[in-house]
């Protein structure tokens, strides 16, 4: 768990990224968002053989920390909400907000208090955020709580090395990296899940030496240096069951 002002830094952060990428889609500089499709169809393609139709067809599904508009919004099936602590902010910027479905119920709140009852979703996303949080292990058990049994959850977060996820805490701690207020290695994220009660039913790791070398031989300083230090993150996605 982090202090609340280090996690309110990093909603600040946040909320300063998306007001900046608002601004570069106003200004015709970037795209609109679309990503979000891209990966709702990433998703859809690993839960085949988890939920059939006539499972999503009659299923309740939880985003956290959707962003302004999350893969949530793209799904073609089942009763959608999306919760995020910025929401009343993105909920004014009709910039960031104009792809989102209208069928998705979009609230305020934050993983460590999710305002529905016990075993009422069916399955939970939660992609990119949980070292965004302010109390990961609070934010599992929530997790844990809310899924049905045979409950799928979705889970993905960038891991680092042990030295990297050493240098990382550094930066975090000084607030160098104000947007990541936890960091993760793959054991350390399998632990969380295995604590929270929740059995991994596949994972795909990203190659970190691959990550690596892409970052040295990248034009941006930021990514060379991560890559000659040993920053370089790599992504660890998981679907796991609630027994």
């Amino acid at each position: 768990m982090v202090s609340f002002k280090r996690w309110l830094k990093a909603q600040k952060y946040e909320q300063s990224y998306w007001e900046k990428a608002a601004n570069r889609i106003a200004s015709g500089i970037s795209g609109q968002l679309s990503w979000y499709g891209w990966r709702a169809e990433v998703l859809e393609k690993r839960l085949v053989q988890y939920m059939h139709n006539e499972m999503k067809k009659f299923s309740k599904v939880l985003e956290i920390g959707s962003g302004p508009i999350g893969i949530v919004s793209f799904l073609k099936w089942g009763d959608r909400y999306a919760i995020d602590p910025l929401e009343k902010f993105y909920v004014k910027n009709p910039i960031l907000t104009k792809l989102r479905n209208p069928e998705v119920r979009y609230m305020n709140g934050t993983g460590e208090s999710i305002p529905f009852n016990d075993a009422f979703f069916s399955l939970v996303i939660i992609d990119n955020v949980i070292d965004h949080t302010k109390d990961p292990f609070i934010v599992m058990k929530e997790i844990y709580r809310i899924l049905k049994t045979k409950g799928i959850l979705y889970i993905s977060v960038n891991v680092h090395t042990l030295w990297g996820a050493k240098l990382h805490r550094i930066l975090s701690t000084l607030s160098i990296d104000k947007g990541h207020p936890h960091t993760f290695t793959i054991n350390r994220i399998r632990h969380l899940i295995k604590t929270s009660g929740l059995r991994i039913e596949e994972e795909t790791i990203e190659n970190y030496h691959e990550v690596k070398r892409k970052d040295i031989q990248s034009k941006s300083l930021k990514s060379k240096i991560k890559g000659y230090t040993g920053l370089s993150e790599f992504l660890y996605q998981a679907i796991c069951r609630k027994d």
